[in-house]
């Protein structure tokens, strides 16, 4: 269970709060799309903060 938290091998990048906030921002201007592209916008900041939580972002 210790793979999910920081250790002193791998410690929790100090901008993680940041780069979520990056992926969220794939949001804005939700509300100004077609609800037929909010489907593909979800997925996209999925895959972003799916990235970004496993270190690939």
């Amino acid at each position: 269970m210790d793979e999910f938290y920081a250790t002193e091998e791998t410690p929790a990048p100090a901008d993680s709060a940041e780069g979520v906030r990056r992926a969220l921002d794939g949001l804005d201007g939700l509300d100004d799309l077609p609800p037929a592209e909010h489907v593909a916008r979800f997925e996209a900041v999925h895959d972003a903060l799916r990235a970004h939580l496993s270190g690939d972002a």
